[in-house]
């Protein structure tokens, strides 16, 4: 799953394949028009790992918004 999701805040998440992982999982870069951006292993179970975070293309160690559980949920079903 490639795309712009609108999530229930509101904002728009961009969200981009990377690449697959040795265990069926899947990496993905999310995010969001105002620079933030995480980049997630998502395994086939379901289970989320903060891989790393950006801002404004800078390492940052970012809180994990809200919204990011029911975004990684839908990547575990595709």
């Amino acid at each position: 799953m490639e795309g712009t999701i609108e999530v229930y805040t509101g904002e728009e998440v961009t969200v981009e394949h990377v690449k697959a992982l040795g265990d069926g999982g899947a990496r993905f870069d999310i995010s969001v028009d105002d620079g933030r951006e995480w980049r997630v292993n998502v395994s086939r179970e379901g289970d989320t790992e903060i891989v790393t975070s950006w801002r404004d293309g800078t390492l940052a160690d970012l809180d994990v918004p809200e919204w990011m559980g029911d975004v990684t949920a839908r990547l575990a079903r595709v």
